[in-house]
């Protein structure tokens, strides 16, 4: 019986659903490059200040970031970003027991940004982030879990049919909040609350049916910490080979995450970065267990030269050992909190280009060249690598950038970046006086054509080697 109900769970992932290959977390992950995390946005709580029967999706641009475009997430895949972690807070927009409702209107607001992601061709990683039920507490277990159940379904039930590009994750940083205990690594309360909570969380998405009975899935340690006491004391499930462990680093604490006694600027010393590293390699990676770091980063100083050596080395290390990395962006640039801001999404500039050139060298050659996919509501386009050889690059074994778009500049020159790979700004661009509507979505003028192809609500576009222009 129990060889019948696998069978027919597996049937059900590809009858009536987008194909879902049925290959292992540690196989998936290899196709991850480098990730972004939607910080601050979905993930925002205004309790107090907002009214969520009136207006169930306000929370989004709560904490001060805009409304989350599809165009962002378009120019951080040609970035090279391919994963993009989309924080969502569903407390504040579900009901009362016993069904835990969720708001229609907050869920297919989600569903749109998870859309957003996938449009890319890359990868999803939905979760619940900043709730106030499951704070890891024996006194909250058994409410916890009546709500975790409840949600979780109701999130597996709206994504059945999405392949394996959609990635979900279970909880954030499951802690005990407020207590001694909470940032040092746990105790055997919290360390017991957060593996019954992991164990219940696999098992409820499993019994959902549709693709989610190989969706891949990914588990904290306790607050998703790399401290030894937590590691020692996180169960991974047997018998499941798509559950993949989430962990979160701000490493090295001083250069990258404290910001009051003891901070510094200036990245010297990895040793600190090596020993996460060793922990998770010793406990996971040499068991043949995939890691995910589902947040890093390190905070702005006035030290970006520093970071891009820090973003280098970390990224480095990690991929040496095939850990995909997501950093976290939470849209905040100055002021006294945490600024771990990268991109303006208002005007979808780079406000750290060095920081991005750090994160794709740490890469190495694992990043894949690959081909992007532009979806509007009625047509296609492909962006192909240019073969052009006028401009600088091409010396240096890279191609010329098809549009104008400066992110870095050094002394040989300056480069952009497309579908996920350096390219030289060719000579012709310093010539161009030329500014367009478009360059503010992240595309470039048209140089060479007048033809109208596609009209929306922004305007006229047209179509160069395969990219949109205006």
């Amino acid at each position: 019986m129990k060889i019948l109900n696998t069978l027919s769970l597996l049937s059900l992932a590809v009858i009536g659903s987008k194909a879902m290959k049925n290959i292992s977390s540690k196989e998936l992950v290899k196709d991850l490059t480098i990730g972004w995390s939607l910080g601050n946005t979905l993930d925002a709580t205004c309790f107090e200040t907002l009214d969520y029967n009136k207006n169930p999706i306000a929370s989004e641009t709560c904490w001060g970031n805009v409304k989350t475009t599809q165009e962002l997430y378009y120019k951080l895949s040609d970035l090279g970003f391919n994963t993009f972690r989309i924080p969502t807070t569903w407390s504040g927009h579900f009901g009362d027991a016993p069904d835990y409702k969720i708001n229609d209107q907050w869920m297919k607001r989600v569903r749109e940004i998870v859309d957003y992601a996938l449009n890319t061709g890359g990868y999803a990683i939905l979760n619940i982030h900043h709730e106030t039920w499951n704070h890891a507490f024996q006194k909250n277990l058994d409410s916890a879990k009546k709500i975790l159940v409840a949600i979780w379904k109701q999130i597996a039930a709206e994504f059945a049919d999405y392949d394996e590009h959609l990635i979900f994750e279970g909880m954030n940083e499951p802690r005990k909040v407020g207590d001694a205990n909470e940032w040092n690594g746990g105790d055997y309360e919290g360390w017991s609350f957060v593996n019954e909570m992991n164990d219940l969380f696999v098992k409820t998405i499993r019994a959902t049916g549709g693709n989610n009975a190989l969706r891949h899935l990914m588990i904290p340690t306790y607050a998703a910490c790399v401290m030894d006491n937590a590691v020692n004391n996180f169960k991974f499930p047997s018998g499941d080979d798509k559950v993949i462990v989430s962990l979160h680093s701000y490493s090295p604490y001083n250069f990258a995450l404290n910001n009051g006694a003891g901070a510094i600027s200036n990245f010297n010393d990895g040793s600190e970065i090596d020993w996460v590293m060793n922990i998770i390699n010793s406990n996971f990676i040499s068991k043949g267990i995939p890691v995910i770091i589902g947040e890093f980063g390190a905070m702005n100083r006035n030290n970006e030269d520093d970071r891009e050596r820090w973003a280098e080395y970390y990224i480095k290390k990690a991929t040496s050992l095939g850990i995909p990395c997501v950093i976290w962006d939470n849209g905040y640039f100055e002021g006294e909190g945490e600024r771990f801001g990268l991109i303006n999404r208002s005007t979808l500039q780079v406000v750290y280009p060095k920081l991005v050139n750090g994160l794709i060298k740490g890469l190495g050659n694992s990043i894949k060249t690959r081909t992007t996919v532009r979806k509007t509501t009625t047509t296609t386009s492909q962006s192909q690598p240019t073969n052009d050889n006028s401009c600088f690059s091409v010396n240096l074994g890279y191609s010329c950038c098809n549009g104008c778009e400066v992110v870095y500049t050094d002394s040989d020159g300056k480069w952009g970046v497309e579908n996920g790979n350096w390219c030289g700004i060719k000579s012709s661009c310093n010539n161009a006086s030329r500014s367009c509507w478009s360059e503010r979505l992240g595309y470039p003028c048209c140089q060479s054509t007048s033809s109208v192809v596609y009209t929306d609500n922004d305007g006229k576009w047209g179509v160069e080697n395969g990219n949109w222009c205006e």
